[in-house]
């Protein structure tokens, strides 16, 4: 496929440029020891995997959190302490993975524009983007908070499209989630970039995907330019030495 045309990048944020499962269970391990003595019969797999089936896109921490005090039957704790608590340190939760800001960086300096589609609040996203260093590689953000419309409705991508200035054949768009990512990408007209997880539940139909990548980085061997200046080498964990 000719991908000479391509002017802009567009990702997905969490499960494509954060890791998510690394930085949602770190947090939750802390603030069950954060509250460990208000947990006292509460064990730390439950309470990890109550979380887990709760959380979602949306980020309704409010939502899950009144339904872990009514699930575990804990008292001397309200919803809104586990809330405050989540606000006070999510922020610190947030891991790239080894290849995002390297090759962001790289996509950029080589004036691809990049943006970001999220479903959830715009504010938590900013913080994301800011605590994943990447902020300044950012060209747009775009969340449903803003356009009242989640992934996969058109709307939250036809807002990256106008505030990019550029035409869906020219974007191509690389997410992990087959049905919010990659067939509305390829419905739109965009070139389809599937980040394979090992973890993935459902995958794309075949002509819903133009490139399966299990790494952000295998994005340089697919775009036309040469994006390693000779000279330059990198040790197996991405970083140039």
């Amino acid at each position: 496929m000719d991908l000479s045309h391509i002017k802009a990048i567009v990702f997905d944020l969490e499960g494509t440029l954060l890791d998510r499962v690394k930085s949602r269970e770190k947090f939750i391990e802390e603030q069950f020891e954060r509250f460990h003595d208000y947990f006292v019969h509460v064990q730390l797999a439950d309470f990890k995997n109550k979380f887990i089936e709760l959380d979602d896109e949306d980020n309704d921490k409010p939502e899950l959190y009144k339904q872990i005090i009514k699930q575990f039957h804990i008292d001397r704790l309200t919803w809104k302490d586990l809330f405050h608590d989540f606000e006070m340190h999510f922020y610190r939760y947030v891991f790239p993975y080894y290849d995002t800001l390297y090759t962001l960086e790289k996509l950029s300096s080589h004036d691809y524009k990049i943006g970001v589609i999220a479903n959830g609040k715009s504010k938590i996203k900013q913080f994301r983007l800011h605590s994943l260093g990447i902020m300044h590689v950012i060209n747009y953000l775009t969340t449903s908070e803003t356009v009242g419309y989640r992934k996969p409705h058109p709307k939250i991508f036809e807002d990256m499209i106008e505030q990019l200035d550029v035409e869906p054949s020219e974007i191509m768009y690389v997410g992990d989630d087959a049905l919010n990512d990659v067939a509305p990408a390829r419905a739109m007209g965009m070139v389809s970039v599937w980040y394979k997880q090992e973890d993935a539940e459902l995958e794309p139909l075949e002509e819903e995907v133009d490139f399966t990548i299990t790494t952000i980085e295998e994005l340089l061997t697919i775009l036309p330019e040469n994006f390693e200046p000779e000279g330059e080498e990198r040790n197996g964990n991405g970083f140039i030495y």
